[in-house]
């Protein structure tokens, strides 16, 4: 449990500079360009691990590709377009916000697949976490209901039913595998829609700024985040985990985008955020923390790279 927990934390990092790194990328890179560059570092992040592990060949084993192209297709693929596009016309502050509603899903995924009924205080919280995001968009200039706004708010339950497809396939692959095939079949299809559609973005890559923004949003958010958040949810169950990452990264993620954006939250959106805040501990406090069969996870560990 110890391993999940500080895997756990790293992911709450990961988590909180998404929306900060992603609405610097919609804002000065071609969105399809920021897209596929980042999941090729990502991938190329991921492949060195791959040789003392389930090994390339599984990227592709008739028995795992269709959940893997599934895991892709909705964890990496369809969340990073809807991210990007979305946060050139909503800034990282409602965004954050927004991305608040995961434990929501996480709830509602719950009680429709896994049959786990939901209890008063469960009712409870999730209505405090609704009211909170409400409460900070209600009477203002309709941002919660733009469509780029809804982009953003769908982005959640994206990530939320590809991490219940992740749960049919690890065990037995291990989150290094599972990390490597998310980002290799996304970035395929990201590229080619790049060449296609906008062949003219590739001049960006001449500058520093661009390809160092590639590299730390590939590299940092959707490798290593990626993988610690599949090493936690192989250890701790996935609505538990969900309710502990959550709360940490707006906190994070606000103070990110004062320093590094010059976004800064009101006094209306930082009680929303407290209110949502409140009700995801509401939902971690009293919840058991262990993912069943976790003990017969305890060997899949994330490998050394080679030579480490």
């Amino acid at each position: 449990m110890t391993a999940g927990l500080a895997m756990a934390a790293v992911t709450t990092v990961s988590g909180a500079m998404l929306p900060i790194i992603t609405r610097y990328g919609a804002t000065h890179i071609d969105p399809m360009l920021f897209c596929a560059g980042a999941s090729v570092i990502a991938c190329g992040c991921a492949m060195p691990f791959m040789a003392g592990g389930d090994g390339v060949g599984i990227l592709v084993r008739p028995r795992h590709r269709w959940l893997l192209g599934a895991i892709s297709m909705t964890g990496s693929f369809l969340p990073g377009l809807a991210m990007v596009f979305g946060m050139r016309r909503v800034n990282a502050v409602a965004a954050v916000l927004l991305l608040q509603l995961e434990p929501v899903y996480s709830l509602v995924i719950a009680t429709l697949v896994v049959g786990e009924a939901p209890s008063a205080r469960q009712i409870v919280a999730t209505a405090a976490i609704l009211a909170g995001i409400v409460s900070a968009f209600w009477g203002g200039a309709g941002i919660f209901l733009s469509p780029a706004a809804v982009l953003i708010a769908l982005t959640p339950l994206m990530w939320q039913i590809s991490h219940v497809i992740t749960l049919r396939v690890m065990p037995p692959l291990r989150p290094v595998s599972v990390t490597a095939a998310r980002n290799a079949y996304a970035s395929i299809l990201l590229t080619a829609m790049l060449l296609v559609s906008r062949p003219a973005a590739l001049r960006q890559l001449a500058q520093f700024n661009t390809v160092a923004t590639l590299i730390a949003t590939g590299a940092m958010v959707y490798f290593i985040g990626t993988l610690t958040w599949y090493g936690a949810i192989s250890r701790l169950s996935l609505s538990w985990t969900t309710a502990l990452v959550v709360p940490g990264s707006p906190i994070l993620a606000v103070l990110l985008a004062a320093i590094f954006l010059g976004e800064r939250a009101g006094a209306r959106q930082l009680a929303a955020i407290g209110v949502a805040i409140a009700g995801i501990m509401a939902l971690v406090l009293g919840a058991d923390p262990s993912r069943p069969g976790a003990a017969q996870l305890e060997a899949i560990e994330v490998p050394a790279p080679p030579g480490a």
